[in-house]
Parts: C-alpha cells; structure tokens; sequence
C-alpha cells in the first residue's frame, strides 16, 4: 500500500487553549451566529472503480484529531496510540511536536471545535494500478452554516497530505456512520432529518455511489424524530461494532434512552451477521445525569486497541464496560481515558477522533 505522504508545517501557539468553553457537539446559539456565505458547497463525482471504507477494527494507518479542546483527553489519546500502536497521529492545529515522536504530526488546517469525527474526513482505499492508496470522502458537515474551519477540515487535510478528495453533496457526520468489513452501513434515521431536502431513495443512491456501501441499516434514536436526547442523534452514541458479527449495545434504565436501547438490541437480534450467523450481542451499562447521556460506547479501537471512555466515581462501571470490550473482541488490550469534561458536551473518545485506514 502507498502510505499518505506526511507535510509538518504548523507552528504550535501556547494560546491554543486559551478560548473560552470549548463549542458543545450542537450548536451554541450564544455564541456562533449563520454564516450566510457558506452556502455554496463543494462537490464531485463519486470515486470509481475498486474502493470500499475498512471498518474500524481493521488496519489503521493514522488517527486524526482536532487539537482545539480538553488537552487532558486528546494528551491520553495521543499518548496510548503511539505508545501501543503503529498508527500515526495528524494534529490539526496541534503542538508541532510530541515527545519528539516521528509518528506525531501537527498539520496546518484551522478548526472550529474538536469534533473531528463528525467533520473530519472519510478515509477509505482506491485500487490504482493494483496499489491501494488512501483518499478521502468529505461530506456536508451538520454545522456548516456555522463552522466554516469545520467544515473545511477535510479538504485541507487532504491538500496537505496530497491525498485524493472527493466532496459529496449530503450532510453526514461520522458520528453516524458505522460500517463492517463487508460495506454494511449503519446508521439512524437523523441522517434523512439532515438531507430532508432529498427523497430517502436519494440519500441512498448518493451513499451506494460515494461510500461503496452493500447494505443501509437505519435505526431510531434516543428522541426520535425532533428531539435528539443527547443532543446528536448520532449511532457511536449507543452501539459500537466490534467485529463483523459482534456488537456492544448500551443499556439504561432511563427514558428515552432505555427503549431506544432495547429497539438497537432487538434490531440486531432480528438481523443475520455477514457470515450469516445470528450477531453476538455485548449490553453495557450508559446512563443519564443531570441531562448528559454518559456512554461506553463511544470508544476508537485501533489496531487491536480499545480507548474506551471512563468517568469519575464509577470505577465499577468502568470496569465493568472494560471486561465488555475484553469478551467481545479476544485478545484486545484495553485502555480507558476519562472523558467526564467532553461528555457534557455531547462526546467522548470516538467524537474527537477520526481514522485514515493503512
């Protein structure tokens, strides 16, 4: 495979915390106002040939972040994954160097907030010339009216590593995008909410031509249909997939939370794995406080390492959701990092964190 070519350029300025509240995983209305300029977004045509986007548990070549909030988190983050795995980091907007890591990277695009998941770009491999390379999807950020720099982050991303990019016209943030390695999409009806300007049979033509996707499995979610309880409406929010026939689904005791969990387990109950056995399906325990939604599932697995979120005061919980990880993925080593500042914003490990695939 040929490897991202890696350009460091950033200067890193020590005022890069030095804002007031980092921006929440919704929009702030206090603070961040329309921009009307943004409105002619970019677009391309879809790749073509042989490409598909791995799932998160195969290969990683590079996880990227969005180095604008909760340093604590995104400094655990970047410390296990270059202590544990081969992976690369790409800081946008980082410090320019890591413990004079050679496989930290700061890169020069300017961000809004840390939700890179959500903005950041759709890695995926194109067969050229029988040599899989990785390019990248960029869709319709959800805030783009509002977070220009936001919205921006993948084409930027993509111009300095001088990879390949192709901008589909559909609003998708990745916190809503689940994928196996067969192309089986998941997802929640909150994405047609986004695009209700396209008929459903639309929004699925334009995923089977940009993402490559065989099948589109579309859950409801916690709030449905105008009240997203977490404040995303997003899919890591409550089920992550930890293999082609494995799935961790959240359990709670608290409305809505409670009966959209039990509509994700019976969800999958009811639907056959790629192998065609029934899935394995892992329950772990996510609750309600104080209006957040605190979740183990939302976690990054890379290259046979799980970061999973912990909180304080819930040593219990934590362990427990661990030995969840541990029984559905054999072998895994797993890591936890407290997320408590970040989940009252709407996000833990998996919504500041996106991935380019080896």
């Amino acid at each position: 495979m040929k490897p991202i070519l890696i350009i460091t350029t950033l200067v890193f300025s020590t005022s890069i915390f030095a804002k007031s509240a980092p921006l929440p995983n919704w929009i702030d209305h206090s603070r961040e106002k329309i921009n009307q300029t943004l409105f002619d977004l970019p677009t391309s045509l879809p790749p073509t040939g042989s490409f598909r986007i791995p799932a998160e548990y195969e290969p990683i070549h590079s996880v990227v972040i969005a180095w604008s909030a909760y340093p604590d988190m995104l400094d655990g983050i970047v410390k296990k994954v270059l202590e544990e795995t081969k992976a690369e980091i790409l800081a946008l907007h980082g410090p320019e160097t890591y413990e004079d890591n050679s496989r930290y990277h700061s890169i020069d695009c300017p961000t809004d907030s840390v939700w890179v998941r959500d903005y950041g770009p759709f890695g995926f491999l194109e067969k050229m010339n029988s040599n899989p390379s990785a390019s990248i999807i960029d869709t319709v950020y959800r805030h783009y009216k509002y977070r220009k720099d936001d919205d921006a982050a993948p084409r930027c991303l993509g111009k300095n590593q001088k990879a390949p990019v192709y901008s589909i016209p559909l609003v998708l943030d990745g916190g809503n995008f689940l994928i196996d390695s067969k192309g089986n999409f998941f997802t929640t009806k909150r994405l047609y909410t986004w695009n209700s300007d396209k008929s459903v049979d639309e929004v699925n033509r334009l995923l089977k031509a940009y993402y490559n996707v065989k099948t589109i499995n579309v859950l409801e979610y916690a709030g449905f249909p105008n009240n997203p309880a977490d404040g995303t409406g997003h899919i890591d929010m409550f089920v992550k997939l930890l293999s082609d026939d494995t799935v961790l689904i959240s359990q709670s005791n608290e409305e809505p939370f409670k009966s959209n969990d039990e509509l994700a387990a019976k969800f999958f109950s009811t639907l056959k794995a790629p192998n065609g056995t029934a899935y394995k399906i892992i329950r772990v325990k996510n609750w309600l406080k104080e209006k957040t939604w605190y979740t183990y599932t939302n976690s990054l697995i890379v290259n046979g390492v799980v970061l999973m979120p912990s909180y304080e005061g819930k040593d219990a919980e934590n362990e427990a959701a661990k030995k969840a990880y541990e029984k559905g993925i054999p072998g895994v080593k797993v890591h936890m990092i407290n997320s408590d500042e970040s989940i009252i914003a709407g996000g833990s490990i998996h919504c500041v964190t996106q991935t380019i695939p080896e």
